[in-house]
């Protein structure tokens, strides 16, 4: 536990200077050590001070200057003074001279704010105070950034209002405790990451219980994109994780077909980071059924022909993908799976691949699915089992899969993914691969007549 934590404040001091002295002052009063960074891009003259560490220091630490800076664009600026930050700060971390950071400002306080607390690792406390919250997910998801609004603008000058008091001293309270927590007793266990949804989520409870049971720690992310799945690849990337439990890769067909949770961003591709890291990966197209739209109003009309079902109404509306979209999610997911270089299996659940994805008759293991609705969202007689569509992604996978490596195997099972004896044949596969045990072609975790042949499931 950190007795008195250092927190560096960020800030554009030429506009905002009143707000970063009293957040100075707050956080002094909640027992932190304040470190004032001003990030201004252009030289004045300060009226209630000097920073701790000065704008010219900043454009210095990038190899600029604060005179180069002004002389540049807003947002080559802004580049360079987080660059700067991001120089000093880093070393102060390296050094044990740093415990947290929060950033204030509107739109340029939130933007280069974010830059540089991107760059500081998972649980290390980055808050950002700005005006415009509501629209600050885009560039703090898949990061453990805390977003607080100012509720006013924040006007600048030498004196504070009483919003802003009101704010900043809540605000500043906070990081200084989440500076210095008293640690929880926590039991340092191997972890296993996965991947859920609410259609996957009778099978992850299945896993988790089971390998909970062995002494790993069991982590799920929901399955929602750059919250989700990506931010699980980046802790995988990180070497976080002994397994992955990848059940759920429901990213992979909104990636493809333009729904709104895809976890692809930049050069980081879904479904590839345990490949890289050589880490045992259990993979299941489970949840590629549905392409996942918000509210009905938001599905493009484009799509005006297809099949949908309202999972939560008002807020998030599901598509049914067809034969050609099946096929090209079973391409995509085969192409990233095969630059594995652990071990990998592929498990296809011949009876459904989510909880919607089975036969709407009644007695149905181990539950019947769901009947769509049309575009206007009024209902149909046509169910959302499409047995015929899911047969395109095994035969995208077959043929597509390098099953040439050693490490990487595909096997079908008639089970729906949320059966319970389909989860435990996961989870106790991935225990092998864990434990050095796995054999690509040996499936001592199911019985003879569950395992499918490629040409029977695609008969």
């Amino acid at each position: 536990m950190v007795e008195k934590p250092t927190i560096a404040i960020i800030g554009t001091l030429n506009t905002k200077e009143c707000e970063g002295y009293y957040l100075k002052d707050r956080i002094e009063a909640h027992g932190g050590i304040p470190l004032l960074v001003d990030t201004a891009m252009r030289i004045y003259t300060p009226k209630l001070g000097k920073p701790d560490i000065s704008n010219v220091e900043v454009a210095k630490a990038a190899g600029s200057s604060i005179e180069d800076v002004e002389k540049v664009e807003r947002g080559p600026g802004q580049e360079i003074m987080a660059k700067g930050v991001v120089n000093l700060l880093q070393e102060r971390l390296k050094a044990g001279k740093l415990d947290g950071i929060v950033t204030f400002g509107g739109s340029v306080g939130l933007i280069l704010g974010t830059k540089v607390l991107k760059e500081f690792p998972m649980f290390f406390p980055k808050y950002v105070v700005t005006t415009i919250a509501a629209d600050a997910g885009p560039q703090i998801a898949g990061t453990d950034i805390t977003a607080f609004w100012s509720i006013c603008d924040m006007p600048g000058g030498v004196q504070i209002n009483m919003i802003e008091m009101e704010v900043f001293n809540r605000v500043a309270a906070a990081i200084v405790a989440a500076a210095a927590p008293k640690p929880p007793p926590i039991k340092k266990l191997p972890t296993i990451v996965a991947t859920q949804f609410g259609n996957t989520t009778p099978c992850i409870i299945k896993a988790k219980d089971y390998l909970t049971e062995q002494g790993y720690d069991f982590i799920a992310f929901h399955a929602i994109g750059k919250a989700g799945g990506f931010s699980m690849e980046e802790l995988i990337r990180d070497g976080f994780a002994v397994g992955v439990f990848d059940v759920t890769t429901h990213e992979l067909i909104d990636e493809l077909v333009g729904g709104v949770l895809p976890a692809s961003f930049d050069d980081k591709l879904r479904l590839t980071a345990a490949g890289e890291m050589e880490i045992p990966q259990i993979v299941t197209p489970a949840c590629v059924d549905m392409v996942n739209f918000w509210a009905p109003k938001t599905v493009p009309e484009k799509f005006k022909d297809r099949l949908f079902y309202e999972h939560s109404k008002d807020f998030v509306t599901l598509m049914r993908i067809n034969k050609e979209e099946s096929y090209g999610v079973g391409k995509m997911m085969a192409e990233r799976v095969n630059i594995a270089k652990g071990p990998t299996l592929v498990v296809f659940p011949l009876s459904g691949l989510s909880m919607d994805d089975n036969s709407p008759e009644p007695g149905t293991k181990p539950e019947p699915g769901v009947y769509c609705a049309d575009y206007n969202m009024k209902p149909t007689d046509k169910p959302w089992w499409d047995p015929e569509a899911n047969k395109e992604i095994i035969k995208a996978l077959k043929e597509h899969l390098d099953l040439s490596k050693p490490n990487i195997d595909f096997v079908v099972l008639d089970y729906n993914v949320n059966e319970p004896e389909f989860a435990m044949f996961l989870a106790q596969t991935l225990e092998d691969m864990i434990k050095g045990k796995w054999k690509k072609g040996q499936y001592p975790h199911v019985s003879p007549d569950k395992i499918v042949p490629l040409e029977e499931a695609l008969a």
